[in-house]
């Protein structure tokens, strides 16, 4: 985007200080709120925002909803983008993107997820979906010179 017309408000759900720093940087010019699992992520998409971009794979965070059996999950990286991202498109968000910086070597759900968002990170509308009147993309990450994720590269192509 060498133009930023909008002034977008946008909310990233990130566990990873170095992505976090990222997003920052690159969104400076817009409104930007970051959440650092899931429970916040949740708590925050009760307000409004034109852009959620959420990390596939985070801790889930507080304990609120955990019973004796989802305790042991407590501390795991659980891919809590799905949710995040249904719940976004619930209340109709605009413009959604699960970005991963996993890989199908390493993960079994990054495999998984290959036959709905590409095997690697590609400048293409393919691998976006509609649900309601939202937006939702799919993304294996691409990635700055320092290894962060490249934010701003997933938010243009959510806006063409």
């Amino acid at each position: 985007m060498t133009e930023q017309i909008l002034r977008l408000d946008i909310l990233v759900v990130e566990d990873t200080e170095k992505h976090q720093s990222s997003a920052q940087e690159q969104f400076k010019d817009h409104t930007l709120t970051i959440a650092k699992n899931y429970e916040e992520g949740e708590k925050l998409l009760k307000a409004s925002y034109h852009v959620l971009l959420t990390d596939l794979m985070m801790p889930k965070g507080g304990r609120k909803t955990m019973g004796p059996e989802g305790m042991k999950y407590i501390f795991d990286l659980l891919p809590f983008g799905f949710p995040l991202a249904f719940l976004a498109a619930k209340i109709r968000i605009p413009y959604i993107g699960i970005v991963t910086d996993i890989n199908h070597h390493n993960h079994p759900i990054s495999a998984a997820i290959d036959p709905i968002s590409g095997t690697y990170w590609k400048e293409s509308s393919e691998y976006l979906y509609r649900i309601n009147d939202s937006k939702l993309g799919i993304f294996h990450a691409p990635f700055n010179k320092d290894g962060q994720k490249d934010w701003n590269k997933v938010l243009e192509v959510l806006l063409k």
